[in-house]
């Protein structure tokens, strides 16, 4: 993950330990050597990520969190 996505919402595609896959949108705090540390929109939890297993990154167009329609306070900003 290149580390202009640093601040940015992007979409991944994550596999865990066990093979799993996951797909998720997050925002990149940051990047150091072989981590990535953001926050999972869909739960707003704090996530570290090992570069070497996420098999796909792309530019989000949302930027804000994600929640459950009945808490929505805005609606989602879409990327100019």
């Amino acid at each position: 993950m290149p580390a202009k996505y640093i601040g940015e919402v992007v979409e991944i595609v994550y596999m865990d330990k066990d093979g799993n896959l996951s797909q998720r949108r997050i925002e990149v705090h940051g990047i150091r050597g072989e981590l990535v540390y953001s926050t999972c929109l869909a739960s707003g939890e704090r996530r570290t990520f090992r570069k070497d297993r996420i098999l796909a990154c792309r530019p989000s167009p949302f930027r804000r969190r994600e929640m459950p329609k009945n808490t929505r306070r805005a609606v989602y900003a879409a990327r100019p």
